[in-house]
């Protein structure tokens, strides 16, 4: 194998595995944006119960 082929390999086995990090960066941001999602539909829950609580006792 000369060298130019082993240069070739290589130089397309990086490309994948920036493909392969890119795709696996692009579904990290989307769960990422899941859980901020979930997280504040928690938080606007707790803050509903926290004036139920507040309003009962008055």
């Amino acid at each position: 194998m000369d060298i130019l082929t082993q240069f070739e390999e290589k130089i397309d086995r990086l490309l994948q595995r920036i493909q392969s990090v890119e795709d696996e960066n692009l579904r990290l941001l989307e769960e990422l944006e899941a859980e901020k999602k979930q997280k504040q539909e928690v938080l606007s829950r707790i803050d509903n119960l926290l004036k139920k609580i507040q309003e009962a006792a008055i």
